[in-house]
């Protein structure tokens, strides 16, 4: 597997970039509920819905300007080797043709949730699929780090989607979840799957612009 080979300066440089190119194809990227309270004491998994192209900059931009944790991504091996530069930002790959490869990025990323600073970023449908697809697709490798992580940590389910207006430019459109300890999910008291459906169907149903400007942060 390829490990994340964070750099300052490639986050600084990137930063830039992105935030250039978003404002270019989006009129605005809205919050639309609250976010919640971050513990600095535990570590984060952030569990993003995977509809488009675009999903892995929405989730680090928006990460980026409310969180003060160092972000970490996994991504598919074979787009890693291709965007060499997503290294430097925090991006480690996953094989999921390869059970060995699988197993050494399972390990890797409970290491990365021994320390409370870190958030580490999980697309549990594995691949693009549409934002409505029903049934979902889902993969439980989130379950299987709480069931075998030494420590709590604390899991935000997140939807994204894109949202045309009569504007020129589409808008993003973000609902967070409330945040959820892996206890939960250890102790099988609560259905990751689930929660996760629940917050796609909540923005589903949302058709307005209103809540907060990621882009004015």
């Amino acid at each position: 597997m390829i490990k994340a080979e964070r750099n300052k300066i490639a986050s600084f440089v990137f930063d830039i970039y992105l935030d250039r190119l978003l404002k270019k194809y989006f009129h605005d990227f809205i919050l639309v509920n609250g976010f919640p309270s971050i513990r600095d004491d535990k570590s984060l998994i952030v569990a993003p819905n995977h509809f488009s192209w675009w999903d892995g900059f929405f989730v680090y931009y928006s990460l980026r300007k409310l969180s003060q944790k160092k972000i970490y991504i996994m991504m598919l091996e074979e787009q890693l080797k291709r965007f060499w530069f997503f290294q430097k930002i925090g991006c480690f790959s996953v094989n999921p043709n390869n059970k060995q490869s699988g197993i050494v990025t399972m390990k890797y990323t409970l290491e990365l949730l021994n320390y409370p600073d870190n958030c580490v970023v999980i697309f549990p449908q594995g691949e693009i699929e549409s934002f409505d697809k029903n049934p979902l697709g889902y993969n439980k490798g989130i379950e299987f780090l709480a069931e075998n992580s030494n420590r709590d940590f604390e899991i935000l389910p997140v939807a994204n989607k894109i949202y045309y207006t009569n504007q020129k430019l589409p808008f993003i459109l973000m609902h967070v979840h409330h945040l959820i300890n892996s206890a939960e999910i250890k102790n099988k008291s609560v259905s990751l799957f689930n929660e996760f459906k629940e917050n796609l169907s909540v923005l589903s149903e949302y058709n307005s612009i209103e809540g907060k400007s990621i882009f004015r942060i």
